[in-house]
């Protein structure tokens, strides 16, 4: 199965066939984003990642995973300030087996491909690895 971004609003989205615990979604997002610089404290990082989120899509953001063989293996916020077209693309994490496979390239190029749809046409990395990759493949403005 082919690595799959899904934009999600809530950590109760039905992404996993097999849910093996309850919140299992978010536990497995929540050890994602402790690879993240911002959340790389093991005791409170998974949450305060988890509590970020929750709060941002109750103000329009979303969350895209990229799912492969139904497990979450990559994430990145998708962020609408309100006061622009723009979207801000922040806190990028990978599964560490998964650094240097390429997987965030495709992964940042398929969240890139499904904002386009909506009519996006100017994105923000705030993070520097997604500058470097949307610049790298010219993503940073849309014709």
């Amino acid at each position: 199965m082919p690595l799959e971004a899904v934009a999600i609003n809530t950590f109760d989205a039905p992404l996993m066939r097999q849910m093996n615990q309850e919140n299992e979604l978010s536990v497995r997002i929540g050890k994602l984003f402790e690879q993240h610089a911002d959340f790389s404290n093991k005791e409170t990082g998974a949450e305060s990642a988890i509590a970020l989120f929750e709060t941002a899509f109750r103000q329009g953001a979303v969350l895209y995973v990229g799912m492969f063989n139904d497990k979450p293996i990559v994430v990145m916020g998708c962020f609408d300030d309100g006061q622009t077209d723009a979207r801000r693309l922040q806190y990028l994490a990978t599964h560490p087996e998964n650094h240097n496979r390429g997987i965030e390239g495709r992964f940042i190029k398929q969240v890139y491909d499904a904002e386009v749809k909506k009519g996006v046409r100017r994105f923000v990395p705030v993070d520097e690895t997604i500058h470097q990759i949307m610049a790298e493949y010219e993503m940073l403005s849309v014709k």
